[in-house]
């Protein structure tokens, strides 16, 4: 990858590195070293940023919401930082398309690997911390992250409807899907959500908006399994 890359990354999430090294170790994957054995891969990055990760939310919420139970508190956190939403923030500042990945990795899709974008994400957040510190990992994670708490706090844990149905199929080594429609007008619009499984709808919700849908398909689905 060229330094015009790395630059353009960078402009990407609005932070120049003063030193380009974190960056660069912070989106090595591990495919890597086995074509360039001189390149150090993102993974002690990933399991450090992790926990920098887990301690910036923890903090932010603790004062955020005095009011709530430390069980309510524990899964926003976790909704607000599992895969999915990791994952999404990955797409979101298109942190797949700056990574280093081996020639094999690459031709099987690599760059999309939900496991792959969430644990450069996590190496990315290491990668500020060495730069910048933690006043740097929260401008970041208050850009991406913060925003979506608002929402889980109303409601804590729901958002792990879509990702425990996920995790469920997953290990039959299924995959769901969601077909969604809306209707009303642009103030006031309903979405529907159907979740699929093998061409059977198993799952249909409603809301405000297309993740309150799938949520809440997804939860259908749940309970007819559980």
């Amino acid at each position: 990858m060229s330094e015009n890359s790395l630059a353009s990354f960078e402009e990407v999430i609005g932070y120049t590195f003063k030193n380009k090294k974190f960056l660069k170790i912070a989106l090595t994957h591990k495919s890597y070293i086995d074509e360039h054995p001189t390149y150090e891969s993102n993974q002690r990055y990933e399991f450090l940023g992790d926990a920098i990760l887990d301690f910036d939310l923890t903090n932010y919420l603790f004062n955020k919401y005095p009011d709530l139970e430390e069980g309510s508190l524990t899964k926003i956190r976790s909704s607000a930082v599992n895969q999915a939403a990791l994952v999404s923030l990955g797409h979101k500042i298109s942190i797949g398309t700056y990574l280093y990945l081996s020639k094999p990795e690459e031709s099987t899709g690599g760059r999309m690997k939900d496991s792959i974008v969430e644990d450069a994400v996590e190496a990315l957040i290491a990668a500020l911390f060495f730069d910048g510190g933690l006043d740097t990992v929260n401008d970041f994670v208050s850009k991406y992250i913060y925003p979506n708490i608002k929402e889980l706090s109303e409601d804590p844990g729901s958002k792990d409807y879509k990702t425990r149905l996920q995790e469920y199929y997953a290990k039959q080594g299924k995959k769901v899907t969601y077909v969604d429609n809306s209707a009303g007008p642009d103030h006031n619009k309903q979405f529907v959500s159907d979740v699929i499984l093998e061409n059977n709808v198993i799952g249909t919700g409603k809301g405000k908006s297309k993740k309150s849908a799938q949520q809440h398909a997804a939860k259908q689905a749940l309970d007819k399994v559980s």
